[in-house]
């Protein structure tokens, strides 16, 4: 035959590998479209401004940005009027090398974001977690400006980890009276 038997496994190897891969990801929503569990039953939600408690630039916004743009995006009302007030604080923030390429230069670097985060309702603590740590990693090129790029990209990653560890946590929590 024009086949051997080592050649039909390898072949069978190769199906099942892309099998694999294609099955692995990144855990995800039944759909990205889809609304989270409990979204609806966290009703209206106004998000106050992330507090800034590192060094790094422009965080707050950024990571207020995306968790309101993370939260919109998965069912739930952002509504500024609303009674329940998602707060949250950055108080940590590191940007750690992770791997060299072997001229000793970094290649590959991590993002680490540390937040206080907290939902009240007319002054009465609902929910709080006082330390929710996200990461996200980024490649490192000679360019600053795609290094840059990439940073954003990262802490923009982390920031929605953020929102969906928001998300799970609060969709246990019972809808508000009307």
């Amino acid at each position: 035959m024009w086949w051997s038997r080592p050649a039909a496994r390898s072949g069978a190897a190769l199906v099942v590998a892309a099998a694999l891969l294609a099955a692995c990801g990144t855990y995800r929503w039944v759909s990205e479209d889809a609304p989270a569990p409990g979204a609806a039953a966290i009703g209206p939600l106004a998000v106050d401004a992330f507090a800034n408690h590192t060094l790094e630039p422009y965080l707050g916004p950024l990571v207020t940005a995306t968790v309101r743009t993370r939260l919109l995006e998965r069912g739930v009302v952002v509504d500024g009027g609303a009674g329940r007030r998602l707060s949250g604080r950055i108080t940590a923030f590191s940007d750690d090398v992770l791997a060299f390429d072997a001229d000793g230069i970094a290649s590959q670097r991590r993002v680490v974001l540390t937040a206080l985060l907290g939902l009240e309702d007319g002054g009465k603590t609902l929910w709080s977690k006082r330390r929710v740590v996200v990461s996200a990693e980024y490649p490192v090129t000679l360019d600053s400006t795609r290094n840059r790029d990439a940073k954003d990209r990262a802490l923009e990653e982390a920031a929605a980890d953020l929102a969906e560890t928001v998300l799970l946590d609060l969709a246990d929590l019972k809808a508000p009276a009307p």
